[in-house]
């Protein structure tokens, strides 16, 4: 029987190394958490310390049992011994099991610390270098360009799994934006329908319920008047039906919803009655990708009450850190269908394209005359 001591930072990383030394029928003896390194008491690191045991020798000797024969009770009694305790020891490491520490000198550190200088929760941060670890446990064998581009792939694959290959539902009749005062509504709203009429040639309508701002009505008149399209305002959801009947030669209409502090309960309740309608619908919450994630929260929570389709992020042109996005599509079930950048209608829009948004959180371009810049560039300045 050959017996080995090993050392590794999770235990998926040391069953991953006994496997490859000892072989898939290789026994966990012993496990337990040790702490390790350091200098006069500093930059202590826990790890696993697992003991295993390979009966190589009785592999290469032992015959195979004709089909026939079964095994005995004993041996039957053995293997679920043994299975039990290997539960019991997975379960009990997972109950003890420490947040993930890397050391400080992981090719992962430097990427992991542009998370936090972009405002990415912690949770978030600790699943990614989880599902990291996981796909790639030897990555610390890699360079740190080559670990930021394993970081980037699966930062993108977060995004992926949160974004929408068509930005707008072609299907809806009614396109209703939502979101608190200043996150700039009106403006997508000019956007998303100056590229229905000039690209997807439909007809298309404007509505807003927005009266308590004299302005928006104004200037949802004006790019209403330059497309040549129908308005309407809707002073209360009871004329809501009527105002659609008045548009009802339009294929898509657009409705502007009420900017207002949608951390007031009453608010919610106002805008929740424009939404129970009985027609194809779509909504998409607006927010600002200027704001504080703990505000942006706020907001989303306040809206589980209300019907959300979709999310549009605007302002990320005038943000540098964009880290709220990826907060948003961990937490929350809702899909990402536009992002803004600039006031520009109606070039300044684009799809939440996955890739796009992960290399703004990181901070690189492969455009070199871009924003940001490259990986390896990055890299030789950390």
């Amino acid at each position: 029987m050959k017996i080995k001591r090993y050392m590794a930072d999770t235990l998926p990383q040391a069953i991953s190394l006994i496997r490859m030394e000892l072989g898939e029928n290789a026994v966990i003896l012993n496990k337990k958490v040790v702490t390790t390194g350091g200098f006069l008491g500093l930059f202590k690191r826990k790890q696993i310390e697992v003991i295993a045991a390979s009966e190589a020798s009785e592999r290469t000797t032992v015959k195979k049992a004709p089909i026939e024969e079964r095994p005995t009770a004993s041996a039957e009694t053995e293997v679920l011994q043994r299975l039990n305790q290997m539960e019991q020891l997975l379960g009990n490491l997972l109950k003890n099991q420490q947040p993930f520490q890397l050391q400080k000198t992981s090719v992962l550190t430097k990427w992991l610390e542009l998370l936090e200088e972009q405002e990415v929760d912690q949770e978030v941060i600790d699943y990614i270098v989880k599902k990291i670890m996981s796909q790639h446990p030897l990555i610390e064998r890699l360079t740190e360009q080559e670990a930021g581009q394993i970081v980037l792939s699966t930062i993108t694959k977060l995004f992926q799994d949160a974004a929408l290959q068509e930005g707008l539902d072609p299907h809806a009749t009614l396109i209703t934006l939502l979101g608190p005062t200043g996150v700039g509504k009106t403006t997508t709203i000019a956007k998303l329908a100056s590229r229905q009429v000039l690209f997807q040639r439909k007809k298309v309508g404007f509505l807003t319920a927005d009266t308590f701002r004299m302005a928006a009505i104004e200037q949802l008149k004006t790019y209403a008047n330059i497309l040549n399209i129908p308005i309407g305002v809707v002073e209360s959801s009871e004329q809501l039906p009527q105002s659609l009947m008045d548009l009802k030669n339009c294929q898509m209409i657009f409705m502007d919803s009420t900017g207002r502090n949608y951390l007031e309960e009453q608010y919610i309740e106002e805008i929740q009655a424009f939404l129970e309608q009985d027609f194809k619908q779509e909504n998409h919450l607006v927010l600002s990708i200027t704001s504080r994630w703990k505000d942006m929260k706020q907001i989303v929570e306040k809206m589980k009450s209300v019907q959300v389709d979709r999310v549009i992020l605007t302002k990320w042109d005038e943000s540098t850190c964009f880290g709220a996005a990826l907060n948003l599509v961990y937490h929350y079930p809702y899909p990402l269908s536009f992002i803004s950048l600039g006031q520009g209608v109606p070039e300044d829009i684009m799809l939440a394209e996955p890739e796009y948004m992960a290399k703004k959180i990181l901070g690189v371009d492969e455009d070199e005359e871009g924003s940001g810049t490259k990986i390896e560039r990055i890299v030789s300045a950390l």
